[in-house]
């Protein structure tokens, strides 16, 4: 008979368990790239909210105990309004396969969000075909995540195809063939109305971002943070991230920024977060125009941006599907459910309900 037992994740055990869930993704998804130690501790102990909260699962074999499963919980830091809220998205929840049928994962899990009650407001899920399990933890169905896509090359369709299929192989093969696409395709160049402007690296010490949240917190309704240091623990430091920062200021008031990830997909940028303050639907189709050209010029094939229905206010969300198309492959893949529950600290202040969310991929990664 086998022996389980869990308890809280230590700094000893984070190299087993970076290579057993290494090797659980392998195992799922021939796109999965390894992820290096150095990542996952940036991940888990840089965030602005403080660090992780993590448990593992641990069966006996023979005299030695290793890892076979884990639940975590790390912080992400909220606004509504005037009003602070600390949060915690679930990361790299797993069990596996072998032990499914002899573990009871789901009062395991239970027992972990007791303990993280005392310090989150509120807790959500970002991942494939888990409402089901999610629901009886007391997680409420906030929707699915859509992907939308604006193509720059009669083609782009083809090529994302043909990428696809080569998922199979490694990054660096998919790379070649894409790359190797677009060198023979001439992107068509798009004019448009403001110009950006862009940051590779220093955007963390611009003065745009120094108070750009106090700004937009007061019409962001419930978001996550976007203060520098928010930013750079999730993308702009965070380890192997390859990507731009864009923003742009109207004279008469109100701003944007627009962060794109270059790297991940090889010529199919992501626009991975983006906010707008005086948000108006003409505003919004500007900054738009001006991201699709922006990517056009640097060789790009298409742009992509993952949101919900509920993301935002109708009135831009009307806007996104009017620029950009769902991604035509989209009925063929696992959709993502974004699931999130309130814990007991945060139905003391409110009146039980969680308000609406503003939705990039800043609260998937």
């Amino acid at each position: 008979m086998i022996a389980f037992r869990t308890r809280r994740m230590q700094a000893g055990d984070e190299q087993e368990f970076n290579e057993v869930f290494n090797g659980l993704m392998h195992n799922s998804s021939h796109m999965w790239r390894t992820r290096p130690l150095d990542n996952m501790r940036w991940v888990w102990h840089q965030a602005p909210g403080g660090p992780a909260d993590s448990w593992i699962i641990e069966a006996q074999d023979k005299t030695e105990w290793r890892i076979v499963g884990h639940h975590g919980l790390c912080p992400v830091r909220f606004t509504l309004g005037d009003d602070d809220w600390l949060c915690a998205k679930t990361m790299n929840t797993f069990l596996l396969p072998d032990f499914r049928d002899k573990f009871l994962y789901l009062r395991f899990e239970r027992e972990c969000l007791r303990e993280a009650d005392t310090r989150f407001d509120a807790t959500y899920s970002a991942a494939k075909g888990t409402t089901r399990l999610r629901s009886a933890l007391g997680y409420e169905n906030y929707g699915q995540m859509i992907q939308l896509e604006r193509g720059f090359h009669p083609l782009h369709l083809i090529y994302r195809i043909m990428g696809n299929l080569a998922g199979r192989y490694s990054y660096s093969a998919r790379t070649r063939l894409l790359n190797a696409l677009a060198a023979i395709s001439e992107v068509p160049r798009l004019e448009p109305s403001i110009e950006l402007m862009e940051y590779a690296a220093d955007a963390a010490s611009s003065s745009f971002f120094a108070d750009f949240w106090t700004e937009a917190r007061m019409e962001a309704g419930m978001a996550p943070r976007r203060d520098a240091a928010d930013l750079e623990w999730r993308f702009w430091k965070r380890p192997g991230f390859k990507g731009a920062t864009l923003t742009y200021a109207w004279p008469q008031g109100g701003r944007a920024y627009l962060i794109v990830d270059t790297y991940s997909s090889p010529v199919l940028y992501s626009l991975i977060d983006f906010f707008i303050t005086s948000a108006s639907p003409q505003r919004l189709e500007l900054l738009l125009d001006a991201l699709f050209a922006w990517c056009a010029q640097r060789g790009a094939l298409a742009v992509k941006y993952v949101t919900s229905h509920r993301g935002m206010p109708a009135e831009l969300m009307e806007v996104f599907f009017r620029k950009m198309k769902p991604f035509v492959l989209q009925r063929y893949y696992p959709t993502m459910d974004l699931t999130r529950r309130i814990s007991p600290l945060g139905r003391n202040r409110t009146s039980g309900v969680l308000a609406d969310w503003n939705i990039t991929e800043f609260l998937c990664g």
